[in-house]
């Protein structure tokens, strides 16, 4: 019952704030705008060449100390409690866009640790014993990953495709317990790595066109605040969508002064075009309010198809002591994908998204057990095939607000070495809301529902039927802090 109370009150808080939100703004961004460039055809936009680089590290840390005692007729106790845990991480990202190529590398490292000790203190007072229970657990946690994927045209739709995934993690855990009948002293160690490089050829182009069409909600908004001369030609919005493209290439360790640079530059070109009729504060406001919205969500033009080879090895090593145990994975999968991919802007305000794939290939993958006097080794080979749709509309009615509706189904098939084969089904429908109170606030709800029947029969005419139905519903209420 708490709970709900908590969700109920969660929710009318988030739509009062949000109601709230609406009503105060300023430009009334759920009343249609004059549309005086309702005829721009955003998907038509070709991104400037463009090189952006992003740093970010991250650090946290949390303590929790607590101290609970209990009484009783026939017994008093007290628990003792500590938790420490921190974390630091680092990623780096690189995206490249020209004509001849698109590349983006990301790369990032995490180091985390997490500490629990707790003691456990019975008295009895019948007889005047006690019993102390000391419990502790210590649970490491480091990884490193690296993506890269270039796309290099050789004209101007049809390009090779290559890149790699890859990852490696390294986890320790261990867990002490002490009384006064046992002392253990439990401990794994975990090490993986996967590596998945992929090469293929493939025909046509996906632009980014996000700042074309902020440069469409900059143009109306300065109409509809009367502080233009004329509207602006196609010619001048496609001009204005590569400057926004172009300053926003630029990088300052200062976000004030590169938010000041990204106005001035604007300024420039309505000056320079003989745009303004009055540059005082509805101007300026009006501006910065455009750019502090109108790039809140991606919008995508064109399409690709591409034929791709995604060989892929995974190998995982866990060692368990003081019981000398060491399990050994080995994964190895060679596919082939055919893929296609749509993305339409339609009136500005809409978007059309969708996504095929088809692939095969054979997989194998084995489990050892290093155990003194007890070792094995099992192997399994299997083909497995797939085939899966996604479509997605999207609605966009305002700078801050993003609704999308999505259906996606998948079909997958494994064949086993043993004549065994399993069939998978996999059908989804979800609606999901963005709204930004602010650039760092944003207001996220999603509903989902999902049915997942499955079917396996053995070599020896064994069968297991399963379907599953489910639904998710989610509210969440997310600030970034930068």
């Amino acid at each position: 019952m708490n709970k709900k109370i908590l969700v109920l009150a969660v929710s009318l808080f988030a739509v009062r704030a949000y109601a709230q939100s609406i009503t105060q703004n300023e430009y009334e961004e759920w009343k249609p705008l004059q549309n005086e460039y309702n005829d721009f055809d955003i998907g038509k936009y070709t991104t400037p060449d463009i090189v952006r680089n992003q740093l970010g590290i991250n650090f946290d840390f949390h303590s929790n100390h607590s101290r609970n005692d209990y009484s009783s007729l026939n017994w008093d106790k007290r628990i003792d409690y500590s938790n420490i845990n921190g974390n630091i991480s680092s990623s780096f990202s690189r995206y490249v866009n020209t004509r001849k190529r698109i590349s983006s590398l990301s790369g990032g490292l995490s180091i985390g640790e997490d500490y629990h000790s707790s003691k456990n203190k019975l008295t009895s007072t019948v007889d005047n014993s006690t019993t102390i229970d000391n419990i502790s657990s210590l649970n490491q946690q480091n990884s490193l990953y690296l993506n890269w994927s270039n796309k290099w045209y050789f004209s101007k739709l049809i390009f090779m495709q290559y890149g790699i995934q890859s990852a490696i993690h390294y986890n320790y855990s261990q867990e002490k317990t002490k009384n006064q009948t046992d002392d253990s002293n439990q401990k794994e160690k975990v090490f993986r790595i996967n590596i998945s490089p992929e090469l293929g050829i493939g025909y046509g182009r996906i632009e980014n066109v996000r700042d074309a069409r902020q440069a469409v909600y900059i143009a109306n908004a300065l109409s509809k605040s009367k502080v233009l001369t004329r509207n602006l030609t196609n010619d001048e919005l496609f001009e204005l969508s590569q400057i926004i493209s172009t300053v926003k290439n630029k990088r300052f360790l200062d976000a004030r002064l590169h938010l000041i640079e990204e106005i001035t530059t604007l300024d420039s070109f309505f000056e320079n075009n003989d745009l303004l009729a009055d540059n005082g504060a509805a101007y300026f406001t009006t501006l910065y309010d455009m750019w502090q919205y109108g790039d809140l969500f991606p919008r995508k033009s064109g399409y690709e198809i591409s034929l791709l080879l995604h060989p892929y090895y995974n190998y995982q090593n866990i060692k368990y002591t003081p019981d000398v145990q060491n399990m050994i994975y080995h994964s190895n999968r060679h596919l082939m994908s055919l893929n296609f991919s749509y993305e339409k802007p339609f009136k500005l305000k809409w978007q059309h998204s969708l996504s095929t794939e088809i692939y095969g290939g054979i997989n194998s993958s084995s489990v050892q057990n290093k155990q003194t006097g007890n070792d094995y080794k099992t192997n399994t080979k299997y083909n497995s095939f797939a085939a899966s749709a996604y479509y997605s509309l999207g609605y966009y009615p305002n700078t801050r607000t993003h609704i999308q509706v999505t259906a996606q189904q998948q079909i997958s098939k494994n064949i086993y070495d043993d004549e065994g084969h399993d069939t998978n089904f996999y059908s989804e429908i979800s609606a999901n809301l963005y709204y930004y109170f602010s650039p760092n606030l944003r207001l996220a709800g999603d509903c989902n529902l999902y049915y997942l029947p499955q079917r396996f029969k053995g070599n020896n005419g064994d069968f297991d039927n399963r379907n599953t139905f489910s639904s998710m519903f989610n509210i969440q209420l997310t600030y970034f802090i930068f």
